[in-house]
């Protein structure tokens, strides 16, 4: 009870209390809502796809782009590395399926020099040989200490998966690989290919679960703008906001665009 007699309730009796210690003014402070600190933000490179993203990928994450063959998932991963290097980062591009030398030559088509970029020891093209998938990582993780690498792309996680000695261990090995690149200050993307006509994000149904982000691309089925559109969402982006709409986009002479 107060000198009144009347009683306080608790709230009011801790709020006399530390009244006692505190000025008004600095409870005020103490009540006020915490200002959100900005996250520094990755550019994916991909004209318009940032905004969907709030502003690009958080650093240290790695994101998976799914797609059905020939919704551009080559395409888009390159474009993420070219401007890693425009940005003045060393990336590694890991390619499991085509040699070094073709990605090369497509990505000359969107007018990027590639075996420039690796005369001056900013990025490298590396083709890993089929074999154990252990190894395959063991190489991937060497090359990103010898170049420095801030950017990686691995194309296809599908293909390093196929790799592992047995369907059990595609877990274990894949989230080793994330983690590792985390502690190194990796930003990386991953590419996965799924079949056609289905709805699955990744052939073993494990790995749009270890990734950070996933970023699905269609053709011709979500978007109806005539002939054969092509349209991305995102599905899955953790510690941001992000669009969930469908968007469509294109692919020109300079590479992918979201359209609108």
């Amino acid at each position: 009870m107060d000198k009144s007699g009347l009683k306080i309730n608790k709230e009011k009796r801790d709020l006399l209390i530390v009244k006692k210690f505190i000025s008004d003014e600095e409870i005020e402070k103490l009540t006020e809502k915490p200002v959100k600190k900005k996250i520094e933000r990755v550019s994916t490179g991909i004209p318009g796809l940032d905004k969907i993203l709030n502003g690009g990928f958080i650093p240290n994450s790695v994101v998976m782009v799914s797609g059905e063959s020939g919704t551009g998932k080559t395409i888009f991963a390159t474009q993420y590395i070219w401007n890693a290097l425009c940005t003045g980062e060393n990336g590694l591009y890991v390619t499991l399926q085509q040699t070094a030398d073709e990605i090369k030559n497509d990505v000359a088509t969107f007018g990027r020099d590639f075996r420039k970029a690796e005369e001056l020891g900013q990025c490298r093209i590396l083709y890993a040989e089929p074999q154990n998938m252990k190894k395959i990582i063991a190489i991937i993780l060497r090359n990103v200490r010898d170049l420095n690498a801030k950017r990686v792309v691995i194309d296809s996680i599908t293909m390093l998966a196929e790799y592992a000695e047995k369907e059990r261990d595609i877990r274990f090995r894949l989230s080793r690989l994330i983690q590792e690149l985390k502690k190194m200050g990796i930003t990386a993307l991953v590419t996965s290919e799924v079949e056609e006509g289905t709805h699955a994000l990744s052939k073993f149904g494990i790995e749009e679960y270890l990734v950070d982000g996933v970023i699905v691309l269609k053709s011709g089925v979500d978007v109806g703008l005539g002939g054969k559109p092509r349209s991305l969402y995102v599905k899955k982006m953790r510690r941001t906001s992000h669009d969930l709409n469908i968007h469509p986009f294109e692919i020109s002479d300079r590479g992918i665009k979201v359209i609108g």
